[in-house]
């Protein structure tokens, strides 16, 4: 193929035009933003108003945004400045479908002797609110982790609802909200206590995040160094990247009737591939999802091989989260939904950008069908 087909957004997006011309501009300014002189004073300037930006965008005030390394740090800060904050008598209240930077960290706080249960879902991916009502009576955690639409199967939670339960109980709401920023509005995660965004996920730069911190919850810092973020996150701000997710705030978000022909694209590729070979399950079909993604099971055949044929034809999709995509290992997401590890492992995700064309889609499923035809058509031989 002569042109190269993305599908991967949930993954990472490429840097918009915006951005970059932001970004390219803030390195003119190279001044520390904690120092006091006009060089300093410049770049503190350019920084504190990307932090208005970027508030914007998220619904929040300026105070209460704590720009990080990106949303793995970010839901760190949330995680480990609760359990430092409260110590050991620390309680969390997570899900089974979690990033991996919040079920790795989950594994890390059980090994110093710290009580995580983590919310159960069913195969759709949905969680059971009243199982959530009776975890917040009865084992009372300090903090409630819920993402707010999964990164590998779109599947989006009720985090308003949550957030109600959760204050209702004396409990904290953390959401991690890296794939739900610029694919829903601000308004679905306003009601949580912390929130985490990444920005490369809108054509922002890599290596800047957020973590918007409402109130004061006493929240420990993981970071030392520095008074920087209001003595959140210790280090000499990435001023650049910060300006670069400012621009992307500002002109890269989509609008509802760009994620709405999204959504219909997607869609489109569903019914598709569903028409073409009856043997390909959409996971989470008859679930809430971002309306640009969608998690494929071609029963019988290991995303690894499609992976690896696809990208030869200038495809590019992914088998679960980007960050365990260097694992042949079945994805923890759906196996935390009841999928068996071949199941799992049969599984890609695909995920469309507001620049994806229907020429793109057709050319997709024209491209993995006859691939998976043939390579039924040889198992049965």
């Amino acid at each position: 193929m002569d042109t190269f087909i993305y599908l991967d957004n949930n993954a990472t997006t490429p840097l918009g035009t915006h951005a970059r011309q932001a970004m390219m501009e803030g390195l003119s300014e190279w001044g520390n933003p904690s120092s006091a002189h006009r060089l300093g004073r410049k770049a503190r300037e350019l920084m504190e108003k990307a932090r208005d930006s970027v508030a914007t965008a998220l619904g929040a005030k300026p105070t209460e945004v704590i720009f990080t390394s990106g949303g793995s740090e970010a839901n760190g800060l949330a995680l480990m400045g609760s359990y430092f904050s409260k110590g050991d008598h620390f309680r969390l209240l997570t899900s089974s479908v979690e990033h991996s930077s919040v079920r790795d960290l989950t594994r890390w706080l059980e090994g110093r002797g710290v009580e995580v249960r983590a919310l159960p879902t069913n195969r759709q991916g949905t969680l059971d609110l009243g199982v959530l009502e009776e975890q917040l009576k009865n084992f009372r955690p300090h903090l409630v982790s819920v993402m707010a639409a999964n990164n590998e199967t779109g599947v989006i939670y009720p985090i308003p609802e949550i957030a109600a339960r959760c204050h209702a109980a004396g409990a904290l709401l953390h959401t991690d909200a890296v794939q739900a920023l610029g694919k829903l509005p601000a308004s679905h995660w306003q009601a949580a206590d912390m929130v985490s965004v990444s920005a490369h996920k809108i054509r922002g730069p890599k290596g800047v995040g957020v973590l918007v911190l409402k109130g004061d919850p006493g929240l420990f810092p993981t970071h030392f160094g520095g008074s920087q973020e209001t003595k959140r996150r210790g280090g000499t701000e990435n001023t650049p990247g910060i300006i670069g997710f400012a621009a992307a705030c500002d002109a890269e978000i989509p609008s509802a009737e760009t994620l709405a022909q999204v959504e219909t694209l997607r869609d489109r590729m569903e019914r598709l591939l569903a028409e073409q070979d009856p043997e390909i399950e959409i996971i989470a079909k008859n679930t809430p999802r971002l309306g640009n993604t969608s998690c494929l099971r071609v029963v019988g055949i290991p995303s690894e091989i499609l992976l690896g044929i696809l990208d030869m034809q200038g495809i590019a999709v992914s088998a679960g989260s980007a960050c365990s995509s260097g694992s042949i290992s079945p994805s923890p997401v759906l196996l935390a939904m009841g999928l068996t590890r071949e199941e799992a492992k049969e599984c890609l995700r695909v995920s469309l950008g507001p620049s994806s064309t229907a020429e793109e889609v057709d050319t997709f499923v024209k491209v993995v069908i006859s691939h998976i035809h043939r390579i039924r058509s040889r198992k049965r031989s």
